[in-house]
């Protein structure tokens, strides 16, 4: 497992979580909670969003970096 998705699928699934939280909240129709919930929620898919993101530039960024380098023409002798 690599380390993106080491860190995240936990960010994802605490998503999830704190989503099914703030459902129950609302339910139960308790507004401090709620808003709470929201906020942890919040959080935690702003920082899934830009895990994915930066992970997705430096992976271009290595991608442009690490490109093989243009190949030299055979040198081709021609018979005849």
């Amino acid at each position: 497992m690599s380390f993106a998705n080491f860190v995240f699928y936990p960010l994802v699934i605490a998503c999830i979580v704190a989503f099914a939280i703030e459902q129950i909240f609302r339910a139960q129709d308790k507004a401090p909670e709620i808003l709470r919930s929201m906020a942890v929620r919040k959080y935690f898919w702003r920082q899934a969003w830009l895990f994915n993101i930066i992970w997705f530039v430096c992976y271009g960024i290595l991608l442009f970096i690490a490109r093989p380098g243009q190949q030299a023409m055979p040198d081709m002798i021609w018979q005849g």
